[in-house]
């Protein structure tokens, strides 16, 4: 049987369709918390794990439904969640003679590494490699809330302003933003150059991996890796997978087709879970979609 990969996070992997088992048991973890990772001690998704729940969701996953109505085997991650890199690590390590189709789902675009290959060595990625924008947004607050700043933390810091062009942080910034996204909008700003040329480099990764496979995108969840590095690369916009809405209307971007949904997530659907990954018919929807478009495109 030909394969299939499926790369991305766990908007692919099926996070919260447990939460559509109607059972007792799972009727009542709709009415809590329920992310994969529990909070303030709590059990999340990753410790109710049984083989049956595990067999539902990836039952009902949107891989599984395409390989399913195409007859192919489906290729997706063991694990949930996902970077950059280790989806496109999932392509190559499984990409073979016997590989039909790449679909590829971006995430978001702040789940990036600053030197976007594992054996990255420079004094930012040394020992821990940590997600550049993440981790100037914690260096961003603790100045802010006054808080002594880590000697490691500050030492990648003063990489990113010597090495990466990252200004040198001042509160002066922050009173600049304020009506322009106050710090996320700020790090938006200072960040694109890297971002853009991490999205370049992905990009190059993955088409040197699928040269004789075809590659299909789905834009991201993320509306800020959408609008601001998904839609100006013509590369992705002209592959990405228009998606059919509820409405029966197709839509290239993942924010205007959620809307076509009465629940645009599970959250929506079931508030208490707090879980915002997509819901059950959303999944029946991105397959049929993905389904379509291939059909279409043999």
């Amino acid at each position: 049987m030909d394969n299939i990969i499926f790369s991305g996070d766990s908007f692919i992997w099926g996070e919260g369709l447990e939460l559509y088992i109607d059972t007792p048991y799972w009727i009542s973890q709709r009415e809590i918390y329920n992310e994969w990772i529990g909070i303030d001690g709590g059990l999340g998704l990753i410790d109710k794990q049984t083989p049956e729940v595990i067999k539902f969701r990836e039952d009902n996953r949107f891989a599984t439904l395409v390989g399913n109505k195409l007859g192919l085997n489906p290729i997706v991650g063991k694990d949930n969640g996902g970077d950059w890199e280790s989806s496109r690590l999932l392509i190559e390590e499984n990409l073979n003679l016997k590989t039909k189709y790449v679909i590829h789902m971006f995430t978001s675009i702040d789940r990036n590494f600053l030197h976007d290959d594992s054996y990255c060595d420079c004094k930012f990625c040394e020992n821990e490699k940590p997600k550049p924008f993440q981790l100037y947004l914690n260096y961003v607050s603790d100045v802010i809330d006054g808080n002594p700043i880590n000697p490691k933390v500050q030492s990648k810091i003063d990489y990113l302003e010597t090495y990466e062009g990252i200004p040198k942080f001042d509160l002066k910034n922050l009173i600049e933003w304020e009506t322009k996204g106050g710090i996320i909008g700020y790090l938006d700003f200072i960040f694109h150059n890297i971002r853009v040329r991490n999205m370049e480099h992905h990009i190059r990764k993955i088409k040197s991996y699928t040269a004789s496979t075809k590659l299909y995108f789905i834009d991201s969840w993320c509306t800020n890796t959408s609008f601001n590095y998904i839609r100006p690369n013509n590369y992705i916009d002209s592959n990405l997978i228009p998606l059919k809405g509820y409405d029966g209307n197709y839509y290239k971007y993942y924010e205007e087709w959620g809307k076509t949904f009465l629940y645009k997530r599970i959250e929506n659907q079931f508030p208490k879970t707090r879980n915002i990954h997509p819901t059950l018919i959303q999944h029946q929807y991105l397959a049929q979609s993905i389904i379509e478009h291939i059909e279409k495109n043999k």
